[in-house]
């Protein structure tokens, strides 16, 4: 049997950063005991991280940028 790292490298790396949450979160119920009828809540980041469309601005500090070059231009 391939090492845990040999897995990871190979099969859960090269997979989506979503779907690398997903799997996280299933091997913690797992783990934990967890059933999935407990779990009937999902936060928000959770939803937009599922999402497939892509997302305009990547952080923070991205939409920061952006408002202050907008709300610029209204003085122009």
């Amino acid at each position: 049997m391939p090492s845990v790292e040999t897995i990871y490298q190979e099969s859960i790396r090269p997979l989506p950063v979503v779907d690398q949450k997903r799997l996280a979160d299933l091997i913690l119920k797992n783990v934990n005991g967890e059933p999935d009828s407990l779990r009937t809540r999902r936060s928000v980041i959770d939803i937009l991280d599922d999402h497939p469309v892509k997302r305009v601005f990547e952080d923070s500090k991205e939409v920061d940028e952006w408002l202050r070059t907008e709300r610029d231009s209204w003085d122009d």
